[in-house]
Parts: structure tokens; sequence; C-alpha cells
């Protein structure tokens, strides 16, 4: 197994591990020579918590690589998002010609400052120089544990919908939406909260927090919002309708005398964790079905870097 990355601009994948360095302590990151994936997810229990996808071209993100593996040249680890957050800034302050990126085994003594622990029995090494004051030359390096996916460890696999009822794009200012929330997150009906979308007229997008029929408060989007029913739930179809967004349905008449309406219940908190995303992102859409939704989000133009947020619904008792 062998990895060597070199980039000399991380600036997007640096904005984006900050996006999401709230959900989780460790992220996956799976490395093809065409895609690197980074990947929040709770491999125990990963039905019940959200998950979030990252997808970046890594011919945009790297100038060179050599990528060798057994399992088809892919590589797939286990890593700290913290502390590879922390030495991508450390790379950015530094005003380095470029960044080298190794994976390196370690033995079981647990040399090249690695821990044997947990299985994490390989590092991946980051390191660049840069110049001082003085016009000295200064070499950092920076390992940081990793414990290698093995085939039978890998078995995470992208969430899918098993239905879609609508898909919308939501406005830059809908971050105004959690915001409004977020005001709700302390009172004691603040577990879940109700989703209600649909597609007659001007189009409907409310959240509705209730509590036994004794409180109920419902945020809603007043502006116009334009619905559309994907033709298909399938990823890649999603994803299409992601890059193609002032073009997901051409023909609006499949849409008329046949208006849907769509209810989902979910964590508030999970709901809540995905302001950041859509706060940052340039392209959001929200797939709203009836047992998940997820949102698809462009980081900005340039398509290079794609995000998906995936939300489980809850049963409502």
């Amino acid at each position: 197994m062998k990895l060597k990355l070199m980039t000399r601009n991380i600036e997007k994948l640096k904005d984006t591990l900050a996006l999401i360095s709230h959900l989780r302590k460790f992220i996956i990151l799976k490395i093809t020579s065409k895609e690197l994936s980074v990947i929040s997810v709770n491999t125990g229990s990963a039905n019940s918590e959200p998950q979030v996808w990252c997808k970046f071209t890594t011919s945009s993100l790297f100038e060179s690589m050599e990528i060798q593996s057994m399992r088809d040249n892919t590589i797939s680890m286990e890593i700290n998002i913290d502390l590879l957050l922390q030495t991508l800034r450390n790379f950015d302050k530094a005003n380095s010609e470029g960044l080298n990126i190794r994976l390196q085994r370690t033995d079981a003594s647990g040399e090249q400052g690695t821990s044997t622990k947990n299985g994490r029995t390989a590092s991946l090494a980051l390191f660049y120089s840069n110049i001082n004051v003085n016009s000295n030359v200064i070499n950092h390096t920076f390992r940081i544990p990793v414990k290698i996916l093995k085939e039978a460890q890998d078995f995470f696999q992208e969430p899918s919908h098993s239905d879609v009822g609508l898909i919308v794009r939501l406005p830059n200012e809908f971050i105004a939406i959690f915001k409004r929330l977020e005001k709700f997150k302390k009172t004691t009906f603040n577990d879940i909260v109700a989703i209600q979308a649909n597609n007659r007229d001007t189009g409907s997008l409310r959240f509705v927090l209730e509590e036994d029929g004794k409180f109920k408060v419902t945020v809603g989007w007043n502006t116009k919002l334009e619905f559309h029913k994907p033709i298909s739930n399938d990823a890649e179809t999603i994803r299409e309708s992601l890059r193609n967004v002032d073009t997901m349905m051409s023909d609006h008449s499949e849409l008329e005398g046949t208006p849907e309406v769509v209810n989902i219940s979910v964590k508030l908190k999970d709901w809540q964790s995905a302001s950041k995303i859509v706060g940052r992102c340039k392209t959001v859409i929200l797939c709203i079905g009836h047992r998940n939704c997820s949102l698809h989000c462009l980081l900005d133009e340039t398509e290079d870097v794609e995000l998906v947020y995936f939300i489980n619904g809850v049963r409502n008792l």
C-alpha cells in the first residue's frame, strides 16, 4: 500500500473540514485516483445519526498523486478531524510552496509517533517547509495516527433515499430559518421538529415544534419556493439535479394537478447541525421524503466539492 500526495492549495479541503468538525471526533478518508471522500458517520449507529459525505475531485485538489493498494487502488482510513484540520491551518499560515502527504506504516514498537492501540498502526504524515525572517529554511512534519480500514471494516455505504417526495433549491437567505429554530433549543419541546413541505401554489416549507398539544410553534419560509418531483430516487439522479439546478424539471406540466404534501419528523439537533453547511455553500437542494431527508450542497461555483447531509426521520409516538 502506498499513498503520496502533493498540493499547494488546501483552502477548499480546510473549509470543508471546518464545516463538519463539530459533528464527530473521527472521520473517514476514502481516496482513489479520481475522488477523495470525507465521510462523517457513526459506524455503530449509522441509521440513527446524521451522515455527511463530502466529495472532492482529486485532480482539482492534488498536483501529484501516487495511490497503490490491493483494493483497486483505493485507500480508506479513520483519522482525527481536529488534528488534520489544525495541521492544514498551520500549513496555510506558513506561506509554504507545497504540502506533501504520505501514508506511513509503523512497527509494533509504535515508532514514528503513532499509537498501536485501537488498530492505529499507521500515520498520515504531512510535511512542508518555509523560510523564516532570518532566511532560514524551517521544515515541519506532523504525523497523525490513522486506522487503515480493511475490506471487512469498510462496510459503510453512502445512504440512499427510500423515497423522495419533493426537491427544492433553498436560497442563501434560508440560513435565517436555522437561526430562528436555534432559539427553541433550550425549550421543553425541542427534541423533535416536524418538517412539512408541499408544492401547492407558491410552495410551502414549514417547521413545527409541538409538545403534547400544549405548545405549537410554526416557523415557515414565506418567500416563493419552487418544488420539483425528481424522476428517480437514486443518488446519481439527485446529483444531476444538483448540478443542473435551474433546469431540474423543465416540464412543469408534470406537477400540474398532482399536488403533494410531504411530512417528516427529525431530531431538532440533527437538523440544526447542518446550519454551518447551509450557511457556507453556494448551492443547496433539500430532498425530502416521508422517511428521510437530505441536503445536497455545492461549496462554490466550481462544482469541485460536493457535500451531502443525510438525516433519517423519527417515528412519532
